[in-house]
């Protein structure tokens, strides 16, 4: 079997070859349009005069995303049998230049965007090919060692995509931090053919579905919303970054049928007022992943797109996008004192595990850390033995990841999950989770968009939380005294402040450190 993700294309180019692939901005691919730039990009990488031939540990850097030319970069760099590396475009340069000197790039290929991040310390770590769609107007002269080429629209032939065996790795992705070194995570041809298997089942798309893509292409979460769209020979309609707050006039636009988003987008779109009752009529499924899906957030969804089918979705990078499932219909209890939906049971072929400290199986209601296993693990981390070593240790026989959520199963056989280990902090000698007082807080402000951070910290300890809520007015007092009712009082926050506009960051998500940056600017 060729476990080249390319195939998925390559398959519709033959099936139907002028359905519609992807569309950006007015400009469009069919699948033939797509599998033909694919095979030319990876027959100019055949061609270069630094690759390897019929090396399949060979890894191209995209520094691209949100274009017709990203898709095709990562698509070619797949067809040619070599591991794509998303690099985003809202890293800043000494980001860039560590990870490209991390990953023993092959090649870098850059879309226009990209394009304007080739500096010249960027240039200086790149390897020794660089493809870009235009020579011209590039913002640096680069060393003597980089050759800059472009992609001729010369016509060529489709041809089959490259064979890669299970084990060959299809992508790593960097995973987003606040601090530190950024973490490659290795995940393999098989490991992401069994997710796109897996979930393409649960989801069922057909070939008439109008997917929208609404993330970065180095945020995992586009590997779900490119493969089980091109799958199933539908199209995928990419939402531009300076677009997102027009995301329901786009779906309009673009008759959405498959909505793919975080759940934050969707309480931002409640803010500002553009996400009304029914406004969505031919949605007909709303994916939702990356962070907890309050009931609150499902509540709005359904009055703007009443017909539409919602899917919540769990899974860290590390297990291949999503590993969890929870259809979320009348039937799907609520997590007890969070008002969050559950993330539900395994996909198929996948196993979850609840577990204390010392890696011991905890039972019915007790709650501990979630851990997988299945084979969607990722092969670990790039040039991290040690760390790959801890986090994706033998348990019981079977290597698992450490996923760092706290998680509780219940008695029907639903997973619950209650939030990040790494987000527990200790105020005053308490430990508190700050999803769970965030969680309340949703609740009793009748809000979507919440956030809750340590504040003050004073010689590294935290002596107390400060909460944000955003989008409307509030009685901060009211909503003190609520809070009394639910939580403990060293859980309760010191202030209440009001946001006409929580920050989220590049992924979608409350973004903590903005909220920070928000109160070491008013302390100082």
């Amino acid at each position: 079997m060729n476990f080249n993700l390319a195939n998925v294309v390559y398959e519709r180019s033959l099936i139907s070859p002028n359905a519609l692939a992807v569309a950006c901005e007015g400009a469009v691919l069919s699948y033939a349009e797509l599998a033909t730039k694919a095979t030319r990009l990876a027959r100019l990488l055949d061609d270069t005069p630094f690759w390897n031939h019929g090396d399949a540990s060979q890894r191209v850097g995209i520094l691209a995303s949100r274009s017709l030319d990203a898709c095709v970069a990562m698509i070619g760099t797949c067809w040619a049998g070599a591991t794509y590396v998303p690099i985003s475009l809202s890293a800043p340069e000494d980001r860039i230049v560590e990870i490209i000197k991390s990953c023993g790039l092959s090649a870098i290929v850059a879309d226009r965007r990209g394009m304007q991040l080739l500096s010249r310390a960027v240039l200086e770590s790149c390897p020794q090919t660089v493809i870009v769609p235009d020579t011209n107007g590039l913002p640096a002269t680069p060393p003597a060692s980089v050759s800059i080429t472009s992609v001729t629209s010369e016509a060529s032939v489709i041809s089959a995509p490259a064979q890669m065996s299970a084990s060959d790795v299809a992508y790593i992705i960097h995973t987003s931090g606040t601090s530190g070194a950024p973490k490659g995570v290795i995940i393999s041809a098989g490991a992401a053919r069994h997710y796109i298997d897996a979930v393409s089942k649960f989801l069922a798309l057909t070939p008439e579905d109008r997917a929208l893509e609404a993330c970065e292409l180095s945020f995992d979460a586009s590997v779900h919303n490119m493969f089980s769209t091109w799958d199933a020979g539908a199209s995928l309609h990419i939402l531009p970054a300076a677009k997102v707050l027009n995301a329901v006039k786009f779906a309009q636009t673009s008759q959405i049928s498959v909505w793919n988003s975080v759940p934050s987008l969707v309480g931002m779109l409640r803010q500002l007022g553009v996400l009304r009752p029914n406004v969505l009529p031919n949605v007909r499924l709303a994916v939702f992943g990356g962070e907890q899906l309050s009931a609150g957030i499902v509540d709005v969804w359904r009055a703007s797109a009443p017909d539409s089918d919602v899917k919540n979705l769990y899974g860290p990078t590390e297990a291949t996008v999503y590993c969890l499932c929870q259809t979320v219909d009348a039937s799907a209890p609520l997590t007890p004192g969070r008002d969050v939906i559950p993330v539900g049971v395994p996909l198929r072929g996948n196993e979850a595990f609840i577990v204390d400290e010392a890696g011991s199986l905890l039972g019915v209601g007790e709650i501990g850390e979630l851990a997988i296993a299945g084979p969607q693990l990722a092969e670990g981390y790039l040039n991290a033995s040690e760390l790959t070593a801890r986090k994706f240790p033998m348990l019981n026989e079977k290597r698992v990841y450490l996923t760092g959520d706290l998680a509780m199963l219940d008695a029907s056989g639903l997973y619950h999950c209650l939030g990040r280990k790494d987000n527990q902090v200790k105020v005053l000698g308490h430990r508190i989770e700050l999803e769970e007082i965030e969680a309340h807080l949703r609740m009793v402000a009748k809000a979507n968009l919440v956030g809750v951070v340590a504040w003050p910290v004073v010689d590294g300890l935290a002596r107390g939380v400060v909460a944000f809520v955003g989008g409307h007015e509030f009685d901060p007092l009211q909503v003190r005294e609520a809070l009394a009712a639910r939580l403990p009082a060293y859980m309760l926050p010191g202030k209440i402040l009001s946001l006409q506009d929580i920050p989220l960051n590049h992924n979608g998500k409350v973004d903590r450190r903005a909220l920070l940056n928000i109160l070491e600017r008013e302390a100082a």
